[in-house]
């Protein structure tokens, strides 16, 4: 049973008949017609635009069907139907309710229907006959003029009957041939200046959306006396008619070329393949590295000058400066021949192509697209969606990564392209933390946990390249200071060195090291000597699945002694190479003295008139708990500079982790961890085109340029993409 109502602007709605009727009606009220009865006499409703068929062929604006819920089991029986109408019509006098009802009879396709409508004691029957060839009386305007008289019955003479009269004329004989879509130019990258087809993802039909035209001629409303129409003439020429409508109407669902990227990628997610599995034990990153470890003997006693073959062999067409090593062996042999993977890798890494690069990533990347129509920039629709979206950077490294990925699947072979490229990528990857050369296209700092895992991961492998870079460069000068016999950490001014010197010098094992500046003021509380504030260890960055593990672990320790325990060991590894770092450049201090620096709040200070003399306080009250962790770790703190201790952060373990999750994944996995990002770069697609939106006035939000109906179904779209971006990449649903 459905319930069908139409709700014009500036027409109320009718009442609704399950609220209780008012106590005392008035007398007019009472003789009121049934709402279906001036329904049938409006004349606005006649040609309704998109409505029910009972709607164009009754004029009705609300009605309730009754249909059997499989419609492979219709209501042929007449008794059936019969009795259907019978108990409906029991239901709608039961509950005084004067909607017309309505019983779908025979198959679907036939749209028959029977119904009666209850009201004010009038009681009105719909019944229609469905006729393969009409009669010849039935096919011009004169003879159902006189088959409506004689319904009517009348004795006298009845006026001119007002007539509304509707010619449709359908072209359905439409060409359903798919057009010619020309796919990404892989090769005019060689020599065109930009990416706009590589870095953009396709839109439009495959085929002519439109099924039927639909041309309808009209008159309404004209009285009979005006029109003749009968079987030797007729006044009824479609050029004359005085309204013209057309309508197109489209098929259900047109290939569409977004949408069929859309779904190979999808596809490509549910595939659990690793590359080696996809296209061989050649393309396993162990196998050649097996095969690079091999040639170390050789390279160790070949001679300083290399060969010309082998410095060709390892620089890739198009590099510049042999910044980046050629195609593997095996990814020669791939399924994307080389010259169309190297412009992919060089879109992919701008970088290598030195300081002339064709395609250069954004300075900032930003979750929202500039929004630009006609050269002019305005505020993205979406913007304030968009910004919650758990992805990358617009155009970064990760975005072009899903872009070009979902090109090479469509257009470059599928499944193996994709797992070729993917290799590629990975290789390069391998290549830039070999040679400590950043990964550009992505957010710099430690990884951003509101950005998808991968994208976190390449940002994790630029905080190890970062580093290591400062690692290698501490190191160097540090070497460097040791010939010239000096301290890289001890800086202080004339003054304080005289100062020192005055006092007497220290045993060469109590030197302090490791000093960045000084804290201000402050003094160590048993020396009254200068306190300096410590070159110390940077907190390890950490993805959101690392964050995972680390809470999980410390989580199983339990609440025991020995776990709380083992879980404030590890929770203070930062608090005791600090402590190092600070005795190291504080020789003599105590607990007290890096309580001062380290957390001001638990250090309570005794106001002192003399600066000379020693600071005079005591330590808070959590400070003074027995068994306090920061005493225990005070205690068991070695002096010892941030650069001779054991790193909290081992660049070198975490970028080889990161690398081998990189290497272990198969490009249905990769394509899983994508997902918000086509999503995302679909959705940006969606609203550039000018169909939906126009650009509006400044400061002002762009509005649709039809109806509000494009803009709330890309609204919708965009909730769900934002909400499905939070989701597990492993969540194929």
């Amino acid at each position: 049973m459905t319930h069908h109502s139409i709700v014009s602007e500036g027409v109320e709605s009718p009442p609704d008949e399950s609220e209780p009727s008012a106590e005392y009606e008035t007398e007019e009220e009472t003789e009121k017609l049934p709402q279906a009865l001036d329904d049938l006499m409006n004349r606005e409703n006649d040609f309704p635009a998109r409505a029910h068929c009972l709607v164009r062929w009754y004029g009705l604006r609300e009605f309730v069907t009754l249909a059997p819920l499989n419609p492979n089991q219709p209501i042929i029986s007449p008794s059936k139907s019969k009795l259907l109408l019978s108990s409906l019509t029991i239901a709608a006098n039961n509950t005084n309710c004067q909607v017309p009802m309505f019983v779908h009879v025979l198959r679907p396709s036939e749209k028959m229907y029977l119904g009666v409508g209850l009201g004010s004691g009038v009681r009105t029957d719909y019944d229609m006959v469905h006729m393969r060839h009409p009669p010849r009386q039935c096919t011009h305007l004169a003879g159902l003029l006189d088959v409506f008289r004689n319904k009517l019955q009348c004795t006298v003479a009845s006026p001119p009957v007002l007539v509304s009269v509707r010619f449709t004329y359908i072209l359905s004989e439409w060409p359903h041939t798919l057009w010619t879509q020309q796919p990404p130019d892989f090769d005019a990258t060689l020599t065109e200046v930009g990416f706009s087809d590589l870095g953009k993802l396709p839109f439009g039909a495959l085929s002519d959306p439109v099924s039927e035209l639909h041309l309808s001629a009209t008159w309404p409303c004209v009285s009979e006396d005006v029109l003749v129409d009968s079987d030797v003439y007729s006044d009824l020429n479609p050029g004359s008619a005085p309204l013209w409508t057309a309508r197109l109407v489209t098929n259900t669902s047109p290939p569409c070329l977004l949408s069929e990227y859309l779904t190979e990628f999808l596809h490509v997610c549910r595939n659990n393949q690793s590359v080696s599995q996809i296209l061989g034990p050649a393309f396993t990153p162990e196998v050649e590295d097996a095969a690079q470890y091999s040639t170390a003997l050789d390279r160790l006693t070949e001679s300083s000058v290399p060969t010309l073959s082998k410095m060709v062999g390892r620089v890739r067409p198009g590099s510049k400066g042999g910044k980046r090593p050629s195609v593997s062996q095996a990814g020669e042999m791939g399924p994307i021949s080389v010259d169309i993977l190297v412009p992919i890798l060089n879109y992919l890494f701008p970088d290598a192509e030195g300081e002339k690069q064709l395609a250069p990533f954004p300075t900032i990347l930003s979750q929202v697209p500039e929004w630009t129509v006609d050269g002019q920039i305005g505020e993205h629709p979406l913007k304030s969606l968009l910004s919650n979206m758990k992805s990358s950077g617009v155009d970064g490294l990760i975005w072009r990564l899903a872009v070009v990925l979902s090109h090479v699947i469509h257009s470059l072979g599928g499944l193996p392209a994709a797992a070729h490229l993917w290799h590629e990528v990975v290789l390069e990857l391998r290549f830039r933390w070999d040679n400590a050369i950043l990964v550009p296209g992505i957010g710099s700092g430690s990884p951003d946990l509101a950005s998808t895992l991968l994208h976190q991961k390449l940002q994790m492998l630029n905080c190890c390249i970062v580093r290591r870079r400062a690692r290698e460069k501490s190191m160097s000068k540090s070497n460097n200071d040791e010939v010239d016999d000096e301290d890289e950490f001890y800086e202080c001014e004339e003054e304080m060195e005289e100062e020192e010197k005055s006092n007497g010098s220290r045993p060469s094992w109590d030197k302090p090291e490791g000093r960045l500046k000084r804290c201000g003021k402050l003094r160590l509380i048993k020396t009254n000597e200068q306190l300096f504030i410590p070159y110390t260890q940077e907190p390890a960055p950490m993805t959101e699945d690392r964050l995972e593990e680390h809470a999980d672990v410390l989580l199983r320790l339990g609440t025991d002694t020995v776990g709380s325990q083992l879980r404030a060991r590890m929770m203070s590894a930062s608090l005791l190479s600090d402590m190092e770092s600070f005795k190291a450049a504080n020789p003599g201090a105590v607990l007290e003295d890096f309580v001062r620096w380290y957390s001001p709040r638990d250090w309570i200070e005794d106001a002192s008139d003399d600066p000379s003399q020693p600071p005079c306080g005591n330590l808070s009250a959590r400070m003074l708990i027995p068994g306090n962790m920061w005493k225990e770790v005070w205690n068991n703190a070695k002096p010892v500079p941030a650069r001779r201790q054991k790193r909290l952060f081992d660049d070198t373990r975490e970028a080889e982790q990161v690398l081998h999750w990189l290497a272990s994944m198969g490009p249905g996995t990769v394509c899983s961890h994508l997902q918000p990002i086509i999503l995302h770069a679909s959705l940006c697609r969606l609203a550039e085109e000018k169909t939906l939106f126009s650009l509006p006035a400044p400061n002002s939000l762009p509005q649709p340029c039809h109806s509000n109906t494009l803009a709330t179904i890309l609204e919708m779209i965009a909730q769900r993409v934002v909400r499905l971006s939070r989701q597990p990449p492993d969540s194929k649903k």
